[in-house]
């Protein structure tokens, strides 16, 4: 069965290119498609395997491991005597926010897609403050000297939005060692990758605000010092700068 969603524009976006590179990768990616374009919607059962297989132009052990993969991502589950079922969209993992902007049929349209957006920015700033707030006091003597070689690091990446994403991301793990603070680093081990994907859908909306290197020198100066509130203070500002050009690049208001 071929594909039949389109990929969906978001403001001027330009639509991501191709992402497989391998025969998993493009049988998932046909399988994306089809989930979030709407020709297997929530509650669909999946052809049988064979059958999937066939249409795909895939082999099954190929077609299993790409289910498989959809499974760790919530969006599919064996069910007995169904099939693999697509599961309802609330149940779906965040790993599958990139493919649900390139294909997906969100409600209201572009509109739509925009609204998330803001949303998962507002997500991520208060994310980001509570994290150095939390850590700000658990921070030894100089454990931000590694956070700051590393926005270095990023900001030579400026102009490429996908890997500052992941380099900025660094900085963030990067003080959160510091502080010991584990699970906190597992969940941005998690969310890097889909951050930097939706940065490769939205490369030409984002722009590193120039004081970025300044600004990240201010929250990790009050880190060191120990003053929660002051870091949370420095890094929410320029998060709120941050995202305030992306909205307005997007034509949305925050």
């Amino acid at each position: 069965m071929p594909s039949t969603a389109e990929a969906t524009d978001v403001g001027r976006a330009p639509r991501l290119g191709p992402v497989a590179s391998t025969a998993i990768e493009t049988v998932l990616e046909s399988l994306l498609v089809d989930i979030m374009g709407g020709a297997y919607p929530p509650g669909a059962r999946l052809p049988a395997e064979r059958e999937l297989a066939r249409l795909l132009g895939a082999s099954r052990p190929t077609l299993r491991e790409a289910l498989r993969r959809l499974g760790e991502w919530q969006l599919v589950e064996p069910r007995r005597g169904s099939g693999v079922v697509v599961r309802p969209l609330t149940d779906w993992s965040i790993e599958v926010l990139p493919a649900y902007l390139r294909h997906g049929r969100p409600v209201g349209g572009a509109a739509g897609v925009a609204r998330m957006l803001l949303d998962l920015l507002v997500l991520r700033r208060t994310l980001l403050v509570e994290v150095i707030r939390l850590v700000a006091g658990r921070i030894p003597p100089g454990g931000t000297a590694a956070a700051r070689a590393q926005v270095a690091r990023a900001a030579a990446m400026r102009g490429t939005p996908a890997e500052f994403v992941r380099e900025d991301f660094k900085v963030m793990r990067l003080v959160v060692e510091a502080a010991g603070l584990l699970p906190a680093v597992w969940m941005l081990n998690r969310l890097t990758s889909v951050y930097r994907e939706v940065a490769e859908v939205l490369a030409g909306q984002l722009r590193v605000p120039d004081d970025y290197a300044a600004a990240s020198a201010r929250y990790l100066d009050a880190v060191e010092r120990g003053d929660g509130d002051g870091a949370a203070t420095a890094l929410r500002d320029y998060l709120e700068r941050h995202d305030r050009s992306f909205t307005l690049a997007l034509g949305v208001a925050s």
